[in-house]
Parts: structure tokens; C-alpha cells; sequence
């Protein structure tokens, strides 16, 4: 398409994270929403206050001339047939993790997008963080010498009945389950810092929700390059705030990452060493905040409005640290997202949104494309598989062939 005109955006799925995709898209120039579609009327209810058409069905919508991008926010189980439907209308897609609920259906609709010669793009939005992306530049450079070792802890809390709000996410074959819905984002980090795995074993439980789908996950993963990674994971584990927490360690040094709350990425440690022989030394404060802003975080400096400052300041130091739903928590929050607009950093969704409609025009790749987010999904079919083998390897590839 032309890079003159705006990248027209249709979304499916009218729930929160289709209207949280509806309300990022407002932060972006050159993108704009034209509509919206969703079977159930209460959804679409829901999504009236954006001032563009609701629709009732995702058919309606991709019949659409004005729309060049589809971001597909409905349930996993639906994910592939309705990328496929989009790639077979000539629209390019954006869609919310997990690309599909099985390997087969990925390769389904990764195959109808090179079919029909559209971008594919999945919503894996701790890549699109300033501090992630410093430490993936470093990582990329060779600051931490050969990898060797990386550990993820991911611990949420969701209520049965939280999950029972939205039915499939207790049923492990409509795409529900902590390792599909929730741990995705962990493993995702793993796979961009540490390249293609190679094998992965563990074990799943079901310890305090409903038996469709698993609360708890302990996973050992192989990588190519030979790094190994250990992942502890659980949706049950009632702490005061959602925490993913990456360290990574290699012969030059290594990082401690905390992605608080969802959103609030930050690096608690980092070391880094000039030789392998060398022990490595901690970095000030001062000398990571340079490495973020670098990494385009200098909207950590503040919104530039004296009443946003103010609201900085009463939500107190440190991002992440209030709950979510807090007074503090919100201030904090949509004072970064002020800030963010001022300097033209945006984060999380609203930057996977703008570089995927960069791809559309031409630009670049989409943040993480369909064959990067299928790695993800191979590492949990293997531990699912290797829990029935009572934890045994898996050997990704053996797996796949049959």
C-alpha cells in the first residue's frame, strides 16, 4: 500500500484486550480504527464509545475496502481459521498471543499468509519495552559473552472466578490454561534472548482451579546455541502483584529483568564484564537508565505538563511497585503514557501496533512475525508432552515428525 495514507484497522473482538487494542491505536499517527466486530452483543456494547462502526460479525468486517489490517482479539481456539479468512481477503494480520492452540493450526494459517502474500504479525508486547529491548541489545552484541544460562518465574493471580468470566480460558483445548494464556509471555522471552530450543521437559498441575486446564508449570528447555533455561510458572500464586521475572547469565555477565503488574518493565541488576576471565561489575542506577533511554526510554524522564508531573510524583518512585488497580498504580501508569506520546516512545501494545502497521506499508518486519511466535507453541505442546510421559525430554523435532 501507499506509505501517503493511513493504515485502516479493522479489530475482531469486542473484550478487553480488543478495546485495549482500539484505545492504543488512538496514541499512533498514521493508523486509524474504521471498525469493530464482535459476536456478542454486550461486547460490542462495550465498544460503542469509539466512535466507528461495531459490527456483529468478523465476515462483515473483512469485506471492508477501507481495511488493510485485521487485529484479531478473539478467543485462541478461533485464531487460525480467522487468520485464515483475513489472508484469504487480502487483509494483513495482527494477532494476540497465542498465534493458534496447536501446532497444526499455526501451520495452517502461517501457510495461508504466505499463500495469499500477507504479513503476519503476534502480540508478544514485552518485546516492545525499553528496558527488554536494551538488554536484547546488549545480548545481541555480545555484551554477556556466550549464554549459558536463563531462569523464568512467572506468578499470577486469577480467581476461578476470574476465569470463569471467559469460559475457555479454564479449557486447555479452546487455548485456556496458564502455559498458552499466560506463561506464553515468559517462554517468548526465552526464545528471543536464546534462539531456537531444541528439546523441553516438565510437568503441569491442576492444584487450585477446575481440572480442564493446567494452574502450574515447572519446564526445563535446550537451546541450539547449548544455553539451557529453567521455567517455574503458576496462575494461582496469590503474591501482591502479576510478576515475570527473567535473569539471564553468560561469561561476560548477566541481568535480572522484572516485568511488573503486566506492563512495568524493569532491570534490577545488570552486570557485564570485558573478558570471560574478568569478573563482572554491577551498573549503577544512572549507567541502566542511559542504556534504556538509548533503547528508546526517554519517556522515563516525565511528562512535560506540570499536572502530569504531579501525578508522577503522587504515585511515588518506581514503576510497578502499586497494584494495578490502585489510585497510585493508574497515576503512574497514564502519566508514562503521556509521556510516552510526547516523545514518541510507545510501548507494549501501542508500539506492536505501530511497527506492525510498518510492516503493512512496506517498512519492516512486523515486531514478532507468525514463524517466531510458532517457537513459543512448540515448547508448550513438548511440555504438555513430556507431563504425559511422566517428564521426560522431548525432542522438538522428533516431536513434530511424528
Amino acid at each position: 500500500m501507499s506509505s501517503a495514507r493511513d493504515v485502516g484497522v479493522g479489530v475482531i473482538g469486542c473484550g478487553g484486550i480488543g478495546r485495549w487494542h482500539g484505545t492504543s491505536l488512538r496514541q499512533l499517527p498514521g493508523i486509524r480504527l474504521v471498525a469493530l466486530a464482535d459476536p456478542d452483543r454486550a461486547a460490542r456494547e462495550a465498544a460503542g464509545t469509539f466512535g466507528v462502526p461495531v459490527l456483529e460479525s468478523a465476515e462483515v468486517l473483512l469485506a471492508r475496502s477501507d481495511i488493510d489490517l485485521v487485529s484479531i482479539c478473539a478467543p485462541p481456539h478461533a485464531h487460525a481459521a480467522l487468520i485464515e479468512a483475513a489472508a484469504a481477503a487480502g487483509k494483513h494480520v495482527l494477532v494476540e498471543k497465542p498465534i493458534a492452540t496447536t501446532l497444526a493450526d499455526a501451520d495452517r494459517a502461517l501457510a495461508a499468509c504466505r499463500a495469499h502474500q500477507v504479513q503476519l504479525g503476534v502480540v508478544h508486547q514485552q518485546r516492545a519495552q525499553s528496558s527488554t529491548r536494551a538488554l536484547h541489545q546488549l545480548a545481541e552484541d555480545g555484551a554477556f559473552g556466550r549464554l549459558l544460562l536463563a531462569t523464568a518465574h512467572h506468578t499470577w493471580f486469577k480467581t476461578p472466578a476470574q476465569l470463569a468470566r471467559d469460559g475457555w480460558r479454564g479449557d486447555a483445548a479452546a487455548g485456556g490454561g496458564l502455559l498458552l494464556d499466560q506463561a506464553v509471555h515468559a517462554i517468548d522471552l526465552l526464545v528471543w534472548f536464546l534462539g531456537e530450543p531444541e528439546w523441553a521437559g516438565g510437568a503441569t498441575a491442576t492444584l487450585a482451579h477446575g481440572p480442564g486446564a493446567e494452574d502450574t508449570a515447572i519446564a526445563m528447555i535446550g537451546f541450539a546455541g547449548g544455553a539451557l533455561a529453567v521455567l517455574a510458572a503458576g496462575t494461582a500464586t496469590n503474591r501482591s502483584r502479576d510478576d515475570i521475572a527473567l535473569e539471564l547469565s553468560g561469561t561476560r555477565g548477566g541481568f535480572r529483568l522484572e516485568i511488573r503488574d503486566y506492563d512495568a518493565a524493569e532491570i534490577t541488576r545488570l552486570d557485564l564484564a570485558s573478558s570471560d576471565d574478568e569478573r563482572a561489575r554491577s551498573l549503577s542506577t544512572p549507567e541502566i537508565e542511559a542504556l534504556v533511554e538509548a533503547a528508546g526510554g526517554h519517556w522515563r524522564r516525565g511528562p512535560s505538563a506540570l499536572a502530569w508531573r504531579l501525578a508522577g510524583r503522587l504515585a511515588g518512585p518506581g514503576r510497578g511497585v502499586h497494584a494495578f488497580r490502585s489510585i497510585r498504580g493508574y497515576l503512574r501508569r497514564q502519566a508514562d503514557r503521556v509521556a510516552q506520546r510526547e516523545w514518541g516512545e510507545p510501548q507494549g501494545h501501542a508500539e506492536v501496533l505501530a511497527r506492525m502497521a510498518a510492516a503493512v506499508r512496506g517498512e519492516g518486519p512486523p515486531l514478532v512475525t507468525g514463524e517466531e511466535a510458532r517457537r513459543s507453541l512448540r515448547i508448550i505442546e513438548a511440555v504438555r508432552r513430556s507431563h504425559t510421559l511422566g517428564g521426560q525430554r522431548v525432542d522438538l523435532a522428533l516431536a513434530e515428525a511424528g
